[in-house]
């Protein structure tokens, strides 16, 4: 950058000084959190707190469920944290803002300091905030600043969630949440967003329900299921077989079931004589769904009401069988006896019915079919020894002809990712695969010593002896086990250690009863707040997200264009505000120069670009580029240079961090980056002075090499110096300006300006034997590889 540019820069430097405090004095270091400090509750407390004194607790992640937290600033470098049931009175009255739309997560806010206004010194912020799973709030101002990577950062207010209270007096009454996954359903629900929600009851001594309500934003809404009483009195007189000494000696769960059926068989005809029409009355009805404000198909609405269908059938029968005297009792003992035997853990030894390979799909490559080459030349020579031969005179002055290209023939060849072993068949009570792999073995040698006739079994653990009944049109077809959980191999009498997943068929995984228990929350253990790891990217026992992370995106590597991971749209936290941007693809590492050298050779000569890097290397980053030439090159492939939100999107991977080091456990730039310190300043006899091979460094958790250090990198972006407006999708930088902006820092330079979040520009025409650059592609372009 030139001294004339630099000079308005440096005419505002007093005052970047005076408003440069470092991002760590605008954090919470875990250490500042007192526990045991007795405090008199603070006026409108958001938290229900009936004692004259609080303790203050030290915080845990991940924050409990249907919990409100409070952080309270007792001093500069002294925070309190509270927890408790809401006050729903005082919650009406905090501004909140939501997490996933201000692209934040709750173990990284809880560590962060909030202020009602830019110009704020580090030591003024906010006294009190609240947190929940979802949401933080402010008691005070509905606008809220914090500082990350150097930024004033701005979190806009959202809707202030609702609260559902459920209102019952009925004695053991249990309740699940179908529309959205909850480990436990308690009184009072939220945060919950502004829509319907629906919720199965059932309690002793009363008919199964579904029932369903709308939320409005920002308020509480009562929910108050009316169970319908079951009636025992006596209507049809039934008998059967089963006995309740029977129920009673029964020891498995297999034995009970069987007795069922044959109780069910022997009450059917009677069972019909029931009249339902005094059920019709009492049973509550479905809901419409325009009382629910959402539309027939919504699928909320759509899973409400065929649980509802279901659990009114289920009721119907329950109540039936119970206006059948004497059968009635077995059938209830019966019941209880199922109930109990379904609760306890269960593990059965299976011996696998059939073993698969499963294969890579990234991993498959088209390689020449010598024995189909071979095959097709023995056909060829064949044909050409019994064709007829041509004895017309020819005319020697003729061109001879040419021979045909032989067709090249190739076959699909893939490489073996895991072992598929299938236990049962359609119908059976244990119908199921695995597919994984086992310790000390490769998938092609597990398959190999699975289908060498060696004896083999498994013992397979299941959470509760609980399988799902299916009917169809009322009648019981069968009972499936599903909630399988622990694998373990033994092959030859010698167990292996095995680490796959589970697979059901089909049939057993359309089952709702399935549905609900494979979207269950995930049990995490809490532990105590700290500074925020790449590794907490994880579901938490309710079903919320702890961090709003995307999948890691596909790496392909293509012929022509190199290798690039394949990147899905999505949103994150760019110069102070939330953008999103489409999908894309972008090399996952620098240009090297054998693959510059490998592309200009496969073009026009007069387009050619002159490779001129000082530090060679086949895999050496392409460096003494311009601007133009690094485009140009990047046209040439079909792509073009990363924008600056594309390439800082994809060296972030999906987190709010500059300085991707700052996310282990014991930071080190080095681990991650070539730069001054492991490089530059080791002087020019070193080896390792220069940029060094691509991809020795460790990759982002997209396996992306080299974002910072190396060398730093050309993107499309003009650089405007007054320049504050930023698209709120697909930004594509200043209107204005001639110089280019490049990132990422190189080996050159000290570790702060590695940081993902900073900048530099220069004029396109500029070259350094400190810039490279690498590209960017249309998602579309690898569609279907």
């Amino acid at each position: 950058m030139s001294l004339t540019r630099l000079l308005p820069l440096l005419l505002l430097l007093p005052i970047l000084i005076w408003a440069a405090d470092s991002d760590k004095n605008f954090r919470v270091a875990p250490t500042m959190f007192k526990e045991g400090v007795l405090m008199e509750p603070v006026a409108n407390m958001a938290i229900v707190k009936k004692e004259k004194m609080i303790l203050s607790e030290s915080p845990m992640v991940p924050l409990r469920p249907n919990i409100m937290f409070m952080r309270h600033k007792k001093g500069p470098k002294e925070y309190l944290w509270f927890t408790g049931p809401v006050d729903v009175k005082n919650f009406e009255k905090l501004h909140a803002f939501s997490l996933a739309d201000n692209y934040l997560r709750p173990a990284e806010v809880m560590l962060l300091r909030f202020y009602g206004s830019q110009t704020s010194r580090a030591f003024q912020d906010e006294a009190d905030i609240y947190f929940d799973r979802e949401y933080i709030y402010s008691p005070r101002v509905p606008k809220l600043y914090f500082r990350k990577n150097g930024q004033w950062q701005m979190i806009q207010e959202t809707e202030r969630p609702g609260i559902i209270s459920i209102k019952s007096n009925i004695k053991g009454l249990e309740a699940i949440s179908i529309s959205v996954p909850m480990k436990e359903v308690p009184s009072l629900v939220y945060p919950v967003n502004p829509g319907m929600y629906a919720f199965s009851f059932s309690a002793p001594n009363y008919l199964p329900y579904v029932d369903a309500i709308s939320v409005p934003g920002g308020s509480m809404v009562e929910l108050k299921p009316q169970l319908p009483v079951v009636d025992t009195a006596s209507r049809v007189k039934a008998t059967t077989t089963v006995t309740l000494h029977a129920v009673t000696v029964a020891k498995t769960l297999e034995e009970t079931e069987h007795l069922f059926d044959v109780l069910t068989r022997d009450v059917q005809t009677s069972i019909e004589k029931v009249d339902t029409n005094e059920f019709d009355k009492i049973y509550p009805p479905l809901r419409k769904p325009l009382l629910l404000g959402v539309s027939s198909d919504d699928s909320v609405y759509v899973k409400y009401r065929n649980r509802y269908n279901g659990k009114r059938e289920e009721a119907k029968l329950y109540w039936r069988m119970n206006r059948m005297g004497s059968a009635s009792a077995v059938n209830v003992a019966l019941r209880r006896k199922i109930d109990s035997l379904q609760a306890i853990p269960h593990k059965v030894s299976l011996v696998p019915t059939s073993i698969e390979a499963v294969n890579d799909e990234k991993l498959c490559e088209d390689v020449i079919d010598s024995v189909a080459m071979r095959e097709q030349a023995k056909q060829d020579s064949i044909a050409k020894a019994n064709a007829p031969k041509d004895t017309t005179v020819k005319d020697s002055t003729a061109a001879a002809a040419v021979p045909a290209e032989p067709v090249i023939k190739t076959k699909r060849v893939c490489r073996m990712a895991a072992v598929r072993i299938n236990y049962g068949k359609k119908g059976d009570r244990y119908d199921v695969s695995w597919v994984g792999n086992a310790e000390g073995y490769t998938a092609d040698s597990l398959f190999a010593l699975l289908t060498s006739g060696a004896s083999s079994r498994a013992f397979i653990s299941i959470e509760r002896n609980k399988p799902v009944w299916i009917y169809h049109e009322g009648d019981l077809k069968g009972r499936h086990h599903y909630r399988y959980q622990k694998h373990e191999l033994v092959v030859n009498d010698k167990p292996l250690q095995s680490h796959g997943a589970f697979e059901l068929p089909q049939y057993i995984y359309d089952e709702p009863e399935v549905q609900e228990w494979l979207n269950r929350p995930i049990e995490e253990d809490a532990h105590k707040v700290q500074e925020p790891k790449a590794k907490a990217l994880r579901v938490d026992e309710s079903g919320v997200a702890l961090d709003v992370s995307m999948k890691v995106p596909r790496v392909i590597r293509d012929r022509d264009r190199g290798t690039v991971a394949l990147i899905d749209s999505g949103s994150f936290r760019y110069k102070g505000k939330v953008v999103s941007l489409s999908p894309f693809a972008i090399h996952t590492t620098e240009v090297t120069q054998q693959f510059f050298k490998d592309v200009m050779s496969k073009i026009d000569s007069t387009k050619r670009i002159k490779d001129r890097s000082s530090f060679t290397g086949a895999r050496h980053p392409v460096h003494n580029i311009t601007w133009n030439d690094a485009q140009s090159f990047c046209k040439a492939i079909g792509g073009d240079l990363p924008t600056e939100a594309q390439w800082e999107f994809a060296g972030r991977a999906d987190n709010n961090e500059g300085a991707l080091w700052n996310l282990d456990e014991n930071p080190d730039p080095g681990a991650y980056a070539i730069y001054k310190a492991n490089s530059y300043s080791l002087g020019k006899k070193n080896p390792a002075y220069g940029p060094q091979p691509v991809s020795t460094k460790k990759s982002n958790a997209w396996g992306i090499f080299d974002m910072s250090g190396n060398v730093a990198e050309w993107t499309r972006d003009k650089y405007f110096m007054f320049s504050v407006w930023v698209e709120s999708s697909n930004p594509t930088g200043a209107m204005m300006g001639s110089s280019k902006v490049y990132k990422g820092g190189s080996w050159k330079d000290k570790e702060s300006l590695l940081n993902l979040t900073e900048r530099d520009d220069e004029d396109p025409r500029y070259w350094s034997d400190a810039i490279g650059f690498r590209c960017a592609f249309p998602r579309d372009l690898f569609e279907g590889k």
